[in-house]
């Protein structure tokens, strides 16, 4: 090595340091490559590479989900592993086949190696490479070190930029992604689905395109005014708990009665694209930026009488130049999304205050030991790990009987989703939809917990889906009954006092047996009750009795009886 790979503007003398996490879900600082003599001596570099001394990473709701949950889909945190993906640093080291980067150079770390020979690749669209290193995607090591050694090809100079801003650039490079593939013009009204940072920072790119109106979404009040405060001239809705359709229906008033012509939705929440493809206009389109569940539901007729087009990202390409010149002239400021700052050696903390949402933060950002502290956490993907794992911080190990736990409940789920729909194929369109879905995403739901939570599904898996499943089969069999014979439900204190007669009987034995000695001595009263029975309660008490006895399931004697007006299996009953 030639002395130009170890000159340093500031000689490294601190020991290399990383932020770990493991398959038991411990978090952990510990010494990590390249060792601080290597970067010294400059040993550890190949061809093409450089040492960066990382200033400031951002810790994004993905670290904190491999922490937390140990995967992400397939990618799954097997070893010790490095998190991190989100940096800026200063270049310390430079190997001599490198020509476009000098030591003292400023850079952004673009957080991945490609193959450069498979289709994606070589034209274009290097985000689908299908060999590619993604930087704290497991097995791959991330940027929370103080050192790193990476392709020159990959570090992004920035200037003067600040080194929190250069880091910021990751999470930028996923809204212009989202920006350049959905195609928002000026004038287009738009909808941003989720106030997290993801969705802050495609809004402030909205805005800066000339989309108007522009509306944002979330479950959140205090998300809703920290977006007005970065964009004042933002509608913001607050998604109450509704149908999707009613939901859009509420989002579309927030716009003035305009349909949104593009939603961006970066939740990856079913009821969120759901609620998206109800408010776009006809050829609108839904652009999903955010990550969700393995599979989920969406309103496909409405989105195939309304054409409207619904597509996804993965990552980002060919971005960074142009993130970059955004916030150097000005178009983007980013500075307000930073709400925490730590030191590398205080991680520990920042991890914790990340993944509470209790703390309000947005975006925490983490410094080495050359810079002021600073952290930056990725709230979409925090706040929905930290409600998602927030139970299993105390227990951090997983264990094969935990997994075993979660596949049985899986296998009884699996098998109320099949009854419920095989039984509701037949069904109204009002209980149909409503009952299957709702066993099916308990299926799908209790098919992906593991880990920590195993117990806690042990525990419930016999008692759920069937509480779920007869809860759903009440609540649109009352619906039904009350709505098709015009009637109006029992009020509530109809209901109090048919149970504190019940409790009552309960506990006078006695009462009630001469209760059944004087109903027996009369049977002719019994006949002249038995006839005043009217057709809703006769058709109630055989669903109920037919679904006890295992004739039929609760779908099928709803249409059999036709409460609804039933009137046989025709696909157009239920579209």
């Amino acid at each position: 090595m030639s002395s130009t790979v170890v000159e340093t503007v500031i000689k490294p003398s601190k020991a290399n340091i990383g932020v770990f996490t493991n398959p038991a879900h411990k978090l952990w600082i510990n010494e990590t490559g390249p060792t601080v003599e290597d970067v010294q001596k400059g040993e550890s570099l190949k061809p093409g590479e450089v040492t960066v001394a990382i200033k400031s990473t951002g810790i994004c709701g993905s670290d904190v989900h491999f922490w937390h949950a140990g995967c992400i889909g397939p990618m799954v945190v097997e070893g010790d592993h490095i998190l991190g993906h989100e940096s800026a640093g200063q270049v310390i080291a430079v190997h001599p086949s490198v020509t476009h980067l000098k030591v003292g150079d400023r850079v952004a770390i673009e957080p991945n190696i490609i193959c450069n020979e498979c289709e994606p690749c070589l034209t274009g669209r290097y985000n689908g490479c299908e060999k590619v290193l993604f930087l704290s995607t497991p097995p791959v090591p991330g940027l929370l070190r103080r050192y790193v050694n990476h392709l020159a090809i990959w570090c992004h100079k920035i200037g003067e930029m600040s080194y929190e801003n250069g880091a910021m650039l990751e999470p930028l490079s996923v809204a212009l992604a989202g920006m350049q593939r959905c195609g928002v013009k000026l004038g287009d009204p738009v909808l941003v689905c989720g106030a997290g940072p993801i969705g802050l920072i495609t809004l402030l790119c909205c805005q800066a395109a000339g989309a108007c109106p522009l509306v944002i979404t979330d479950i959140d009040e205090g998300r809703l005014k920290f977006a007005k405060e970065l964009c004042p001239s933002v509608i913001t809705h607050k998604v109450e708990r509704l149908s999707a359709e009613e939901s859009a229906k509420k989002i579309v008033e927030s716009f003035g009665g305009i349909e949104p012509a593009i939603a961006l939705e970066c939740t990856g929440v079913e009821s969120s694209v759901s609620a998206a493809v109800w408010a776009v206009k006809f050829g609108g389109k839904v652009f999903v930026i955010g990550v969700g569940k393995n599979e989920i539901s969406f309103p496909f007729m409405r989105a195939s009488t309304r054409e409207v087009d619904l597509q996804f990202q993965y990552r980002y390409c060919n971005t960074w130049p142009r993130a970059i010149r955004l916030i150097e002239n000005g178009i983007i400021d980013l500075s307000k999304l930073v709400t925490h700052r730590f030191k590398l050696e205080d991680a520990i903390e920042a991890f914790k205050t990340a993944a509470d949402p209790k703390t309000g933060a947005i975006k925490h950002k983490m410094s080495s030991h050359l810079t002021r502290p600073m952290l930056r956490q990725s709230g979409a993907w925090s706040r929905m790990a930290a409600r998602r794992f927030e139970s299993t911080t105390t227990a951090q190990k997983a264990t094969e009987t935990a997994k075993e736990s979660a596949a049985k409940a899986s296998k009884v789920a699996s098998e109320y989703a099949a009854k419920a729909q095989q039984g509701l194929s037949r069904v109204t369109s009002s209980a149909g939809p409503a009952i299957a879905g709702a066993a099916k995403g308990l299926a799908n739901s209790l098919g992906k917990v593991g880990g920590r939570t195993g117990k806690l599904v042990a525990l419930v898996e016999k008692q759920t889906p069937t509480v779920i499943y007869y809860s759903k089969v009440g609540s649109e069999l009352a619906k039904i009954v009350f709505k098709g014979q015009n009637m109006s439900p029992p009020s509530l204190v109809t209901f109090q006092s048919y149970w504190q007669n019940a409790l009552k009987s309960l506990r006078n034995p006695n009462a009630l047996i001469e209760t059944a000695s004087k109903a027996a001595q009369s049977p002719s009263a019994l006949l002249e009750q038995a006839r005043n029975l009217s057709r809703t309660q006769i058709a109630t008490g055989g669903v109920l009795l037919a679904e006890l006895l295992g004739f039929f399931t609760v779908g099928e004697i709803i249409g059999r009886f036709k409460i609804v007006g039933y009137h046989g299996g025709s696909d157009a009953a239920h579209h």
